[in-house]
């Protein structure tokens, strides 16, 4: 395993509302700066068709935006938001709507997503190892500013699509938001140009099938009652590429679901996606299989089968209401799928705002209340999904989940609705961390790889860290030193778990680690890119949240800034 491109120190930090410089030519700040490095999420990851080089766009300091994310949850429920800026020397600095790019309009800064940075597009040449930025002049796209973060890519052709969103003022990157797609010529990689899609508002991933590329979107408004595949009204749709290089932005919707399409693998002639929860849908997430191929099209859009979702697992209705589908993938005549919470909380604060009663003013309280409503992350496989005697076998996960009883205030444990022991392991590959599992997931070599992000380096990192005093201000009161080290030291007692991918080697047995340590970088807490290069290379994109340290050091080493790495 290589590193083949690394994020670079981009800015000089100079204090609260100060305003930030480039870093200078010799790579260090004036005196009273410090050095940041801002880009952390490879978060659009593809290569072009022909294999030469692979493409990636970015998203920035993930973790003031993912805070901004979900700060409205905390409000719901009772709690304070998360907005209070701190500064960490040995992590994170976090600003929100007192940074000075959202108190002076600087975008994509606004408001309380005030640490959004410009988004960045990189190509990286296999034959040569050179890493080239690709990113759109404001003169190429004056929309540019307005996008917070570059979150699919896909290739077909002689076109290379990198997709983003903008930024939404009361949420961050991650929520979603107008979705804007870039367009490249792979060949000389001459930018073709960009649109804006005000009709969508959110999109994950890209597939091609069938010599046609397809990727799937959030509806900016749902569709009306019948008009969908779902039993809900439509939240999400599939697009299907009908341009060319001199007019890349054409596309035709061929499915219309109850919830946004996010990850894609061909089975058996079909399409099947998993699904993140649509703007006003009451649909759980879960597995949608497509007609034949040959038979998508506009007239066939409704058709889509809905097999599987996260209510016909989960005992408890709000833990399911939470969940995502992440990565689904075609291996071994069966179709391997995900589910997990996303942005970590949002089913401890859902719970908390059904269920006022749910003790939550102390640390204990809070940590209760997560660790029952949120588990770990559910692996499961499909076969013959869709048909009449489509065959479901749980692979980790738990055969009871714990449920809230309103009649009696309490928490019951609770068989899981396929009433199945998992055939492997617990959740999260036996570790509790993993709350997302199949964040990137791919086939290589006849191997199955999936990646995780392992919300031990959140948690540990910055909800337990008294420097953040994160704790505080969700409580509302204050929190001790001494607390906080005794409960890092009790559930996060190894220092190099992070970001972790799994290798299932066959479909008879179980998963091992490729890594358990973020490819030996504890700031990695995610692995969300898994992209096969035939049978020659494997890249893995990484994701973090962290702007310190600007170079390796610490024992485990850490170093802040997303990572492709290659496999050969």
């Amino acid at each position: 395993m290589s590193v083949a491109a690394q994020a670079q120190p981009d800015r000089c930090w100079f204090g609260f509302g100060e305003p930030t410089e480039p870093v200078g030519p010799d790579g260090t700040c004036r005196e009273g700066g410090v050095l940041q490095t801002t880009q952390q999420y490879i978060w659009a990851f593809t290569a072009d068709d022909r294999g030469r080089s692979v493409w990636w766009g970015t998203t920035s300091n993930a973790t003031g935006a993912g805070m901004a994310t979900v700060s409205p949850d905390f409000a719901a429920a009772g709690l304070s938001t998360l907005t209070r800026p701190f500064h960490d020397p040995e992590h994170v600095t976090v600003e929100f709507e007192g940074s000075y790019n959202a108190v002076h309009h600087v975008g994509p800064a606004q408001g309380i997503v005030g640490e959004a940075m410009p988004v960045q597009v990189w190509q990286y040449d296999i034959e040569t190892g050179e890493s080239v930025e690709r990113t759109p002049t404001r003169a190429e796209f004056p929309g540019i500013d307005d996008v917070v973060g570059l979150r699919a890519a896909g290739s077909l052709g002689d076109v290379v699509f990198v997709g983003g969103i903008e930024t939404a003022l009361d949420q961050g990157a991650q929520a979603g938001g107008t979705v804007v797609l870039l367009a490249y010529r792979a060949h000389d990689a001459k930018f073709l140009g960009w649109k804006r899609f005000p009709e969508w508002d959110n999109l994950k991933n890209f597939v091609v099938a069938d010599g046609r590329l397809y990727f799937g979107v959030g509806l900016a408004h749902p569709g009306d009652p019948g008009t969908g595949s779902g039993p809900n009204p439509p939240t999400g749709a599939v697009q299907r590429w009908t341009g060319d290089p001199r007019d890349p932005f054409r596309f035709e919707e061929v499915g219309r679901l109850g919830n946004q399409p996010a990850y894609f693998t061909v089975h058996h002639g079909r399409l099947v996606t998993g699904t993140w929860a649509g703007t006003g849908s009451e649909e759980a997430a879960g597995v949608y299989v497509s007609p034949p191929l040959e038979d998508l099209s506009t007239s066939n859009s409704a058709k889509w089968t809905l097999v599987f979702t996260a209510a016909g697992f989960f005992p408890d209705p709000i833990t399911a209401g939470t969940m995502v589908s992440f990565a689904v993938t075609s291996y071994e005549g069966w179709v391997y799928a995900t589910f997990g919470v996303p942005s970590v909380e949002p089913a401890m604060t859902h719970h908390i705002a059904k269920y006022p009663q749910i003790p939550k003013h102390t640390l204990p309280h809070l940590a209760l209340a997560y660790l029952k409503s949120s588990p770990a992350g559910v692996v499961y496989r499909i076969r013959r999904p869709g048909e009449a005697d489509q065959e479901i076998e749980l692979l980790y996960g738990e055969r009871k989940y714990w449920v809230y009883d309103p009649a009696t205030e309490g928490w019951t444990r609770q068989d899981n609705l396929l009433h199945q022991d998992p055939k492997f392991g617990a959740g999260g590959f036996d570790d509790r961390w993993n709350e997302y599992v199949g964040w990137g997931a791919a086939v290589f070599r006849g191997k199955l790889y999936m990646g995780t992000f392992h919300t031990a380096r959140v948690l540990r990192d910055l909800t337990l860290n008294p420097e953040t005093h994160l704790l505080e201000e969700v409580l509302g009161h204050q929190v001790s030193n001494v607390e906080l080290q005794l409960l890092r030291r009790f559930a996060f007692p190894d220092e190099r778990a992070a970001g972790q991918v799994w290798v299932f080697d066959d479909a008879d047995s179980p998963a091992h680690p490729l890594t358990t340590t973020g490819f030996n970088n504890a700031c990695n807490w995610g692995v969300r890119g898994v992209l096969p290069i035939g049978d020659e290379y494997l890249f893995f994109g990484t994701n973090q949240g962290w702007q310190y340290p600007a170079e390796p050091r610490d024992d485990p080493p850490r170093r802040a800034g997303w990572q492709l790495l290659k496999m050969t």
